[in-house]
């Protein structure tokens, strides 16, 4: 993996901390807190989602990198018989 890569998903985990953060202030204000278990649910849902936006985005770049999504034709595969006049 490439270090421009790499920081892009350490910036990524730091944006879901912040906005895990941010949102947990919000909850906190407006409700009697969370247990334990509504913590863990929490973060790992957030993980989760992240983890397989990042993977299904690389796959797809991936993908297209290697020529698997193009689409081969009928009239690119055969020779056309052209004629050129002198």
């Amino acid at each position: 993996m490439s270090r421009k890569l790499i920081l892009w998903i350490v910036a990524s985990f730091v944006l879901l901390g912040l906005m895990l953060w941010g949102i947990s202030l919000l909850w906190e204000s407006n409700a009697d807190g969370l247990s334990g278990h509504g913590w863990l649910a929490y973060i790992l849902g957030g993980v989760m989602t992240l983890g397989l936006s990042i993977g299904l985005f690389l796959l797809t770049f991936h993908s297209a990198r290697h020529g698997y999504d193009d689409m081969e034709r009928p009239e690119d595969t055969t020779e056309q018989k052209v004629e050129y006049r002198q």
